[in-house]
């Protein structure tokens, strides 16, 4: 039906224009009154052939860089924060080893699919759970050396983006590293209706929990993600503890 309506607008310019500005406008205030509930509905109801398709994504180029990064800090422990089906963790656990590794995420079906991808490539240092963002009281103070988020915060909103960045600072011992979209611009929080996420000053928002000085911003390499958005917003945001 929108795909029908859609056609007849478009031979309508003028009406068409104003048909889409209000479409963005209205998940924009979607966004503001429903927050992460969208996200964590959409996200949570991935089919099987949308998570199967991710793992065409298992050797895309930052995730080597990113484990460069953890591995700076020689983790024993590492969490990630809406790990998929696990990408990420692969090649932590190829490349250390012997850490203890965990991941969650909302969606139960990423988590089987991972289980028996770590389980067939005889990966016994990861474990994987379902859980929510927000959902991390189970987890002790300084229980992970490490803890990574990788274009999961984006998804977050205003009603849960403060609670999740306080439990990673009390989850973690050594250090966080998140792949985000950052607004170097000094732009607070803004919603890109477009695609539905959401970019951020991390230096203003990670400044109400740690020092200035322990917080580290920096481009995300353009080869390392092909894609116009991350390649213009897509940046590393590392904390030190």
């Amino acid at each position: 039906m929108k795909e029908k309506l859609k056609s007849i607008l478009i031979k309508y310019p003028s009406l068409y224009r104003f048909f889409q500005n209000y479409y963005w406008k209205f998940n924009e205030f979607k966004a503001f009154i429903l927050g992460t509930r969208l996200e964590e509905k959409r996200w949570a109801h991935r089919s099987f052939k949308e998570i199967e398709k991710g793992f065409s994504n298992l050797n895309h180029p930052h995730r080597k860089f990113l484990v460069e990064k953890i591995n700076a800090f020689q983790p024993e422990s590492i969490l990630e924060i809406g790990c998929g089906y696990g990408p990420n963790l692969f090649w932590l656990a190829k490349k250390i080893p012997n850490a203890k590794i965990k991941g969650i995420d909302i969606n139960s079906l990423a988590i089987r699919l991972g289980r028996e991808l770590f389980k067939k490539e005889e990966l016994k240092n990861v474990e994987l759970l379902e859980r929510k963002a927000d959902e991390l009281s189970e987890f002790r103070d300084k229980e992970f050396d490490v803890v990574l988020t990788d274009a999961l915060l984006i998804c977050i909103g205003p009603d849960k983006i403060k609670k999740v960045i306080r439990e990673l600072a009390r989850i973690s011992r050594k250090g966080i590293i998140m792949a985000e979209w950052h607004t170097p611009e000094g732009i607070k929080e803004i919603y890109d209706p477009h695609i539905g996420v959401w970019r951020r000053n991390y230096k203003i928002l990670l400044s109400e929990i740690f020092p200035r000085k322990s917080i580290f911003i920096s481009k995300i390499p353009t080869e390392l993600w092909p894609d116009e958005n991350w390649q213009k917003f897509g940046y590393i945001i590392e904390v030190i503890i």
